[in-house]
């Protein structure tokens, strides 16, 4: 499951950015993944963050749990793990790798007839709704991580898309964050994220590879070279100097090296593997 900022829930449902169901609660999810000591499994702490009373009600008496899903393209991996608690501890050996989704949610687990919470946006005033097992109550914006178990510090994520603040067909980026911020109008945002859906694991993913991930890539290496030292303390600079290293590239900083070339090593090459391209080979 992805947020889908177009989608209309049938209930009230706590999210980020794209609604207002809850105007004063937040649900949202901290990840840090480590290499695991002495061994080249990943560990990975999540931390869910909730405020809403009633929601945080459902909880303690289990009948909502926290779930996070793990969904890594490249090994072909997908898992849902649950939690009764706000955090949630697991360890991978080898089944993610390389760019890696992390999605959070809060979900009914026992039903909830006539259901209504106090922090409830105006409009809902008199309203109840039956809630059964397996509905979403919350979610919050997917994250995106470049996985490397070889890696020795925390990794970090690469990618955040931020919708707003741009032209349509126009995006840009900002590196002053843990993670990249790419900003697209909301139009474009609300396209891509349907585009990526119904891309993912998929050739035509490569469109996207290349018209987005690419050129922004190509951008970030471009501007953290002049001053690298402006941007040594984000996670998304430790975690990008690793995969440089790993493709045989110049870490960050360096001025006698061909970016274009390096970006396009980092993401493996994606326009060769672009349907027209793949489709022609006899």
């Amino acid at each position: 499951m992805k947020i889908d900022p177009g989608k209309g829930w049938p209930h009230p449902v706590l999210r980020p950015k794209y609604g207002d169901d809850y105007p004063n609660a937040e649900f949202q999810v901290e990840i840090e993944c480590r290499r695991a000591e002495g061994g080249h499994g990943v560990e990975m702490n999540a931390e869910f963050e909730l405020s809403d009373p009633d929601l945080l009600e459902l909880v303690r008496e289990c009948s909502a749990e926290y779930v996070l899903v793990v969904k890594s393209p490249k090994t072909h991996y997908r898992r849902a793990f649950r939690s009764t608690g706000p955090a949630l501890e697991h360890s991978f050996h080898g089944e993610i790798s390389g760019r890696v989704e992390f999605s959070s949610f809060l979900v009914c687990i026992e039903r909830q007839p006539a259901f209504r919470a106090q922090g409830w946006h105006s409009d809902f005033n008199g309203l109840t709704f039956d809630i059964g097992p397996g509905v979403v109550l919350a979610e919050d914006e997917p994250k995106e991580y470049w996985i490397d178990a070889a890696d020795e510090s925390p990794i970090g994520a690469i990618f955040e898309h931020i919708p707003g603040g741009r032209e349509d067909g126009r995006w840009s980026c900002n590196l002053l964050h843990d993670r990249i911020q790419i900003q697209l109008s909301d139009s474009d945002s609300n396209r891509f994220m349907l585009a990526r859906e119904g891309a993912n694991n998929t050739a035509q993913g490569q469109y996207l590879m290349n018209g987005l991930y690419l050129p922004v890539l190509i951008h970030v290496l471009a501007e953290a070279d002049k001053n690298a030292s402006e941007y040594s303390d984000y996670r998304w600079f430790t975690s990008l100097n690793n995969r440089l290293e790993i493709v045989g590239c110049s870490e960050i900083g360096s001025n006698s090296t061909d970016r274009a070339i390096d970006a396009q090593k980092a993401l493996e090459y994606p326009f060769i593997k672009m349907p027209m391209i793949a489709e022609a080979e006899t």
